[in-house]
């Protein structure tokens, strides 16, 4: 199952009318959110950011798209607007949701609404609590609270309880997130590529971030929004190496995933991630094959989860993981990256 991140991003990629109302999204590169099924030329994935209403994405500095106008309200079916006050009811709520006293108030059985509920948001209400719960804990983290106190802030019951269904949603370890790498020297490069600009940026130890866009300005804010107490400063001399061995990548050529690392992610990601690197260039893998891989065969959906986390483009190779049927699923930096990534590197190893 898609994580509710995938989900939504799957629905700005379709430009689904069906999930107007459910969520807005918005695109760093243009300051602007829009609709679900906004008709607006698509942006790259790495600069979108979804919100729960037009009111945060406001909040957040955004401006209303001229074209869909996601600041108007707009009617919807009855079984559509219950679907979205449980989406509202589940990201104001401090603990469990009672789905079966909303689901009363609203005029269905519990089981008839939390079924209407997956059929049109692609997740259950359990996950999207976990993800809303794990998104007040980010907020808590960046705001400067300590690990503890957002713990109980975003409305989980225990530390317990955050650490096995909200500190793998971070991406880091939850100390490192919330104190932004301080006093950590990174420096970092760009360059141009086939698949776009490229940012790549390290530490003393090994790469810690790679990012692919269409405007160096956003991804290099990225970076600092990524890390913002640690001192970032462009090294373009310093990092030649590096961007050389990234360029290759680009092209299919050479090996990135020899380059040194310095990620920090939850014990399970960085089993993935170093899953990924061992997938030789030139070959995919499914998301089942990573998962049994690792030990874990039940844990598909997490394998995806940790690929869509992945901080370090082309170097950790998620780009590599592909469906069953071997169609392209989600990619942080855009599918069309991906088709690109796999179509130079399949022509590099052709016979």
């Amino acid at each position: 199952m898609e994580t509710l991140e995938q989900t939504r991003w799957r629905a700005v990629e379709d430009r689904d009318s069906g999930a107007i109302g459910l969520f807005v999204y918005a695109v760093r590169s243009t300051g602007v959110y829009c609709r679900p099924g906004c008709g607006a030329r698509r942006a790259l994935r790495t600069n979108v950011e979804f919100f729960a209403t037009p009111l945060e994405a406001a909040g957040a500095g955004y401006r209303a798209c001229k074209r869909c106008h996601p600041d108007q309200a707009r009617d919807s079916e009855p079984s559509r607007r219950a679907v979205i006050e449980t989406c509202r009811y589940v990201e104001s709520c401090d603990g469990e949701p009672d789905v079966e006293a909303l689901a009363g108030d609203l005029g269905y059985s519990e089981r008839h609404l939390r079924r209407l509920f997956s059929d049109v948001v692609g997740v259950s209400i359990g996950e999207y609590a976990r993800a809303a719960r794990a998104e007040r804990a980010r907020a808590a983290l960046r705001a400067g609270l300590t690990v503890t106190d957002a713990i109980f802030e975003a409305g989980y019951g225990s530390n317990r309880a955050f650490y096995e269904h909200g500190a793998p949603r971070l991406g880091m370890a939850p100390d490192r997130y919330r104190r932004g790498a301080p006093g950590t020297a990174i420096t970092f490069t760009s360059m141009i590529t086939p698949v776009g600009v490229v940012v790549a940026a390290r530490t003393a130890r090994g790469v810690c971030s790679v990012k692919v866009g269409s405007s160096e300005a956003a991804l290099c804010r990225e970076l600092s929004e990524e890390f913002p107490l640690a001192t970032i400063e462009r090294d373009d001399d310093g990092l030649a190496e590096i961007a050389n061995v990234l360029a290759e990548a680009v092209r299919g050529e050479g090996d990135p995933t020899t380059l040194p690392l310095d990620v920090a992610g939850t014990a399970f990601q960085v089993r993935v991630w170093e899953a990924l690197r061992a997938i030789p260039s030139g070959e995919t893998r499914t998301y089942t094959q990573v998962a049994a891989s690792i030990g874990s065969p039940r844990a598909v959906r997490a394998v995806a989860s940790a690929c869509a986390s992945n901080p370090a483009a082309l170097t950790v190779p998620c780009h590599r993981v592909v469906r069953q049927d071997g169609s392209l699923a989600g990619y942080r930096w855009g599918l069309e990256t991906k088709r690109e990534l796999l179509r130079a590197e399949a022509q590099t190893h052709a016979p």
